[in-house]
């Protein structure tokens, strides 16, 4: 179970890192806040800096920049944001904006080092805006990852924090994730662990069926990636971490297959069958399933809760969608479980086809009890016969008991004793008088043989004393 839970996590890590390192929108001067820094708050309070505005001109052009980059015009949007470092009538703060947008573009683009040298210039530009300044920081460490430099993100990162008045959790989730890829998990560890805190604390409106807020709160939740990511860690630190309330969390807001089939194994190592249930069959109701092991796990827990009917749903389902194999131990399931919800009707295809590939004569015995609960006696005489000639069942003396009982109801009465005789004996060599419960079970079964026995002779005594009554009043 832990092997599984961790290749999950770590393909889904892969997948909402590069997620996490697309460019912040220049709509913004910083990036969003989605929590405060506890710790940096206690240990001092930054001091406010003064914005620094570009030139109306550069206002101008900016204003005329923004909707190319809203369509995705890169490269008009570059020539027209280019022109500020054409003109001497420009300022400092004017190209620190031109050097912003450029590195943005570049980021958008995919030119990495084209973009990485924007933002150096933005930085190194003294008269630029501290807030565009700070954002060039966050974007060169989103920068260096990309590119495989872990240790100068970890630098860009820790100056973007130390410069930044309420750092965002993000911001700590992605240094934890630099310090993972340095393989500095304690490091990563402390990171995540103030990420999800922040993120967790952070009280988010409530809001009505119009989106207007109700005035109510509600707690904050981490991101996906940072509960991976947690759990990753511990993992490399070799530490225990309990990863089943991780797994609620996430099937509550990020629902996924894999993680309501990982939620139930949990339940299940637990013991917490109910639970593991509702997991597995909250996934089935999404149509996240699509293995046979998933089916018929889910099936299994269902028969064993006293709901064989959804079971049955559940593995015809399944086969419906080609998903589960039509083989012995699939085929029988099926038919028990339409079996035990008294569908007879629709066990009786399922056992038919089990039993044809079963080396085994148990199957057509219980094909041999859905024909006679359907009063089909001569196909469960047949059937019956089938699977006490094919062996190695479970129970001989019950088959043989049974085939008795469908004679009767054919009116072999003859055969029927002959065969419930035939009980008795096998019973006698099936069951030791060694063990207590097998003992008393063979002593159960061969007295009710007797009975049957009795039961019959007076049977037939009785239907051919009537056929002579009908035969004398001329009927």
């Amino acid at each position: 179970m832990i092997k599984i839970i961790q290749k999950d996590i770590l393909r889904f890590f892969s997948f909402f890192l590069i997620l996490s390192l697309l460019p912040i929108a220049v709509s913004n001067y910083f990036p969003e806040k989605e929590g405060y820094n506890l710790l940096v708050a206690e240990e001092k309070k930054k001091k406010r800096k003064r914005a620094k505005l570009p030139s109306k001109k550069a206002q101008k052009i900016m204003q005329q920049v923004q909707p190319l980059l809203e369509a995705e015009s890169w490269d008009e949007a570059e020539m027209l944001i280019s022109q500020i470092g054409m003109g001497e009538k420009f300022s400092g703060t004017d190209r620190g904006v031109m050097y912003f947008y450029l590195g943005y573009i570049y980021f958008s683009t995919e030119e990495y080092d084209q973009a990485m040298d924007a933002y150096i210039a933005l930085i190194n530009e003294e008269e630029a805006d501290y807030r565009q300044q700070n954002q060039a920081r966050y974007s060169l460490a989103q920068l260096s990852y990309i590119n495989e430099d872990y240790r100068a993100a970890e630098k860009y990162l820790l100056a973007w924090i130390e410069n930044e008045e309420m750092p965002s959790s993000q911001a700590y989730s992605l240094l934890a994730t630099t310090y993972y890829q340095l393989q500095e998990f304690r490091n990563a560890k402390s990171n995540i662990e103030i990420a999800i805190s922040m993120a967790e604390e952070k009280e988010i409106p409530i809001l009505d069926e119009n989106g207007e807020e109700t005035g109510e709160v509600k707690p904050g939740i981490g991101r996906e990636n940072d509960y991976l990511l947690k759990m990753a860690i511990f993992n490399e630190l070799k530490e225990n971490l309990d990863v089943l309330p991780i797994y609620e969390i996430l099937v509550q807001h990020y629902p996924k297959k894999q993680y309501w089939v990982q939620l139930s194994g949990l339940y299940g190592s637990r013991e917490r069958q109910m639970d593991q249930m509702a997991a597995l069959e909250a996934a089935y109701e999404d149509e996240l399933l699509n293995k046979q092991r998933e089916f018929v796990a889910l099936s299994q827990l269902l028969f064993l809760h006293q709901n064989p009917h959804k079971a049955a749903l559940v593995m015809s389902d399944g086969f419906s969608q080609g998903v589960i194999k039509e083989e012995e131990k699939t085929l029988k399931a099926l038919a028990q479980y339409w079996h035990a919800s008294k569908e007879l009707k629709k066990a009786k295809p399922y056992y038919k086809k089990a039993a044809k590939v079963s080396e085994k004569g148990e199957i057509f015995i219980f094909l041999g009890q859905v024909h006679f609960g359907l009063d089909e006696y001569k196909d469960a005489e047949e059937a019956i016969r089938s699977g006490i000639k094919k062996g190695k069942l479970k129970d001989e003396a019950g088959a043989y008991m049974l085939l008795g009982q469908v004679q009767f109801e054919r009116q072999k009465w003859d055969e029927a004793i002959t065969t419930f005789r035939k009980t008795i004996d096998v019973a006698e060599t099936q069951y030791s008088d060694k063990k207590k419960k097998e003992k008393a079970k063979k002593k159960k079964l061969q007295d009710q043989a007797r009975k049957w026995i009795t039961y019959t002779e007076g049977e037939e005594e009785r239907v051919i004393a009537l056929e002579m009554k009908r035969k004398d009043l001329g009927v």
